[in-house]
């Protein structure tokens, strides 16, 4: 459900993510034009209970369309052929407040929300519907109308700014100004956010504004918007999708914040998190066995391109100070032994401590040490207590020479 309601809200609001509409929807657009010629005006409206009219400028010939989305496919409930004095119908069925688009083509059109026993007045001009359109007998829609307005400035701005910060006649003092500019279009535009939730939280069309939030930064916003549609659209499909994104967000933050625990007893200063896993023999080695040297512990996989970008730098080192008591424990996220196997043979990883689970990222070593991404690297001292973190290239190798002296 999630999937499918934030997939279709994206689509209905962003045109150019729709190339074009099924071969489906193209034979039902046929046969609504069809059926609404050879059928009385009454037979028709029979079961319709949302009507839309108006007056579209420019569109001598056209064809206005009324579509909606069933079970993720762009589907046309109506249409009408236009003549010159732009005057249309267009009419559907409803049972429950939904999203709708009106309009001409896959870029150029307006996004409504529509309820059943509706009477909605559109008008426009053809060429430019999406930026032309006006709407009335919607609350919701015109809402929606409001926010577009303000996100199409806002989009407007920035493509601006973009487009004199990369023609190259810029001075660096030109450069800041744009930057600032740049900072304060966006500060504006999260204050129009700001307000227009605050205002529609309980309203569907609040939905509009879904992709232009961060899950964990406005998240007071995500649980606003669910408390609003909570109480006003508790049987919707979308107040579900919202509850859905709302607990998916909460098991985020937890997650994050159990990270930031685990990575907090694996910071400089402190004991080195035990680690026991089975070598390539399937022998178990234990970091704890070699204490009384400096060990650099390597988190790495024989498909990470970085880390085998990095080895030859590992290798380095490891010649140059294993007789001075320092050596590696590498600890790989890979799932394949063959692989990884391989890989340490094609690298010359030739120091004997090489430990995996081969459960990839649910390996224990993740968890316990914190990480998002390899490689990562973690330096302790003789006692097993850890130094510096993420040495790489020189800064491992100033690391060690303050270490050794040489």
């Amino acid at each position: 459900m999630i999937k499918f309601t934030y997939i279709t809200i994206a689509l209905l609001i962003c045109p150019f993510a729709i190339g074009q509409e099924k071969a489906k929807s193209a034979k039902s657009e046929k046969e609504v034009s069809i059926s609404k010629q050879d059928m009385p005006l009454s037979e028709t409206n029979k079961e319709n209970n949302v009507f839309i009219n108006g007056v579209i400028q420019n569109a001598n010939g056209k064809t206005i369309y009324l579509s909606y989305f069933n079970n993720g496919q762009l589907e046309i409930a109506d249409s009408c052929n236009l003549k010159k004095n732009g005057k249309f119908e267009l009419a559907t069925f409803n049972s429950e407040p939904d999203f709708y688009r009106v309009g001409f083509t896959s870029n150029n059109f307006a996004l409504l929300i529509l309820s059943k026993d509706q009477k909605v007045t559109l008008n426009g001009d053809a060429d430019s519907f999406k930026k032309s359109y006006s709407v009335k007998g919607s609350l919701e829609s015109e809402q929606i109308k409001s926010f577009v307005l303000g996100y199409n400035e806002y989009n407007d701005s920035l493509a601006s700014i973009n487009k004199l910060r990369t023609s190259g006649n810029q001075t660096p003092e030109d450069q800041k100004k744009l930057s600032t500019k740049m900072e304060l279009t966006k500060t504006k535009f999260t204050k129009f956010r700001t307000a227009f939730i605050d205002k529609n939280y309980n309203n569907l069309s609040v939905l509009i504004i879904i992709s232009n939030l961060d899950d964990i930064k406005d998240y007071d916003q995500f649980k606003k918007i669910e408390a609003g549609l909570g109480k006003t659209n508790p049987d919707s499909k979308y107040y579900t999708s919202v509850k859905q994104k709302v607990e998916q967000i909460e098991q985020k933050i937890k997650q994050e914040e159990e990270l930031k625990k685990r990575n907090a007893t694996s910071q400089p200063g402190k004991m080195a998190p035990a680690l026991n896993f089975p070598g390539l023999d399937g022998e178990v080695i234990t970091l704890e066995s070699l204490r009384g040297k400096y060990v650099l512990i390597d988190f790495w996989a024989s498909w990470c391109r970085p880390c085998r970008m990095e080895n030859p730098n590992v290798v380095q080192a490891y010649n140059k100070y294993k007789e001075a008591g320092f050596t590696v424990f590498s600890v790989s996220l890979d799932r394949d032994k063959n692989r990884w196997e391989q890989a340490i043979i094609k690298d010359g990883l030739v120091w004997p401590n090489h430990v995996s689970d081969l459960k990839q990222w649910q390996s224990a070593a993740v968890s316990k040490y914190g990480f998002r991404g390899i490689p990562h690297t973690v330096l302790i001292d003789k006692e097993g207590r850890i130094l510096e973190k993420n040495l790489r290239g020189q800064a491992l190798e100033n690391k060690l020479e303050e270490i050794f002296g040489f």
